[in-house]
């Protein structure tokens, strides 16, 4: 991004190799640093210290500096000089355990979840910074990394934990604290559906001609519902299994019940809302 204090302008994107171990290479770096607003590094921690091009070094000349470092497991700590790959953050982060079947080894998400969302936290970071240096004149270093961004995902479980030491399993599509709010076989694929409260669950049991589970202590609250699991999801599978997804589709639209069907690639981009 150039410097610009005027109104916003379109420019030209360009891009340059730089061998910034051999001293003009760095003498390189340092010049563009001057004439940049925002610098990400993606190098372990140290590394561009030595070469002359960490953030109290740039600074020196270029207060105005927002420098960027993404990293796997953050500066300092043990494990700070350890590359950082999605697939093993999420395993020491947590995501793993908490994904795949209820039966089942833990599962890699089919993206890299993790490194799309530190990606999302260095950008949010970095226009936080520009909005501050517009008051200060001053730039500022950011520490962004795979392991605190996984942390920081791991949301209501992660609090759960801190604050109740409640362990979550894996509960494949399921809610661990919701039921019914997963995904059922039909008798073509596969219908997510949501009754997170108990006026949905009685609009659910309507659909499905099982109006008898509405007042039916063991279901009629969620509480209830989660602790006899089982029970029900026996029942409710039972149900799904009778028609298609397609089918099933066409009997909740309007019924305010969130639902949808598990696309393959291919149904994704034919999608009528995505199209």
């Amino acid at each position: 991004m150039t410097q610009d204090h005027g109104l916003p302008r379109t420019v030209e994107m360009k891009s340059i190799v730089v061998n910034f171990k051999d001293p003009k290479g760095a003498e390189v770096v340092r010049k563009l640093a001057t004439k940049c607003d925002i610098l990400v590094e993606n190098y372990l921690p140290g590394k561009l210290d030595k070469l002359g091009l960490g953030y109290e070094q740039l600074k020196a000349s270029v207060p105005s500096l927002i420098y960027c470092s993404i990293t796997g497991y953050g500066p300092g700590g043990p494990y700070d000089q350890r590359p950082g790959y999605d697939v093993m953050v999420s395993g020491v982060g947590g995501l793993m355990y908490i994904t795949g079947p209820e039966d089942g080894s833990p599962c890699k998400v089919g993206v890299a979840v993790t490194d799309l969302a530190t990606g999302l936290y260095a950008q949010g970071a970095i226009m936080a910074a520009l909005i501050q240096r517009q008051t200060t004149g001053l730039g500022q270093k950011i520490d962004c990394s795979l392991l605190a961004s996984q942390i920081a995902m791991l949301s209501h479980v992660g609090s759960s934990y801190l604050n109740a030491g409640f362990e979550t399993g894996r509960y494949g599509t399921a809610h661990h604290s919701i039921v019914p709010y997963q995904a059922f076989t039909t008798r073509d694929g596969h219908f997510l559906v949501g009754a997170g409260n108990d006026g949905l669950f009685r609009k659910l049991c309507q659909l499905l001609g099982l109006d008898h589970l509405v007042d039916d202590p063991l279901y009629c609250t969620n509480a209830a519902r989660v602790e006899n699991r089982n029970k029900l999801l026996f029942i409710l599978d039972k149900s799904f299994l009778q028609r298609t997804t397609k089918d099933w589709a066409e009997a909740f639209d309007g019924s305010g019940i969130p639902y949808g069907p598990i696309n393959n690639i291919k149904e994704v981009f034919e999608d009528p809302q995505v199209n």
